[in-house]
C-alpha cells in the first residue's frame, strides 16, 4: 500500500503570498495614477481575493477522491 504524502502551506508562505498580493495591488494602483488612498483601499479588498485562493488551494490539496467516508468535493 503507498503512502501518500501531504504538503500543507505553512503560515509563512500565506502571509508571504498575501504581502506579495498586497503590495502588488497597491504598486499597480500608485502606477495607474490613483490616490495613496484608494491604493490602501485596493491592497486590502484585493486580500478577500486572495485569501479565497489560498483556501482553495489548500482545500484542493486536501481533496482525496478515493476516499469512501469523504466525498470528493469541487474545487476551482
Amino acid at each position: 500500500m503507498k503512502q501518500q504524502r501531504t504538503r500543507s502551506f505553512s503560515g509563512r508562505a500565506i502571509l508571504l503570498v498575501l504581502s506579495m498580493c498586497a503590495l502588488a495591488d497597491f504598486a499597480w494602483s500608485i502606477v495607474d495614477k490613483r490616490s495613496f488612498t484608494e491604493s490602501v483601499i485596493s491592497a486590502i479588498l484585493g486580500l478577500f481575493g486572495t485569501g479565497w485562493y489560498v483556501v482553495a488551494m489548500w482545500a484542493s490539496s486536501h481533496n482525496n477522491p478515493d476516499d469512501p467516508n469523504e466525498p470528493a468535493r469541487w474545487v476551482p
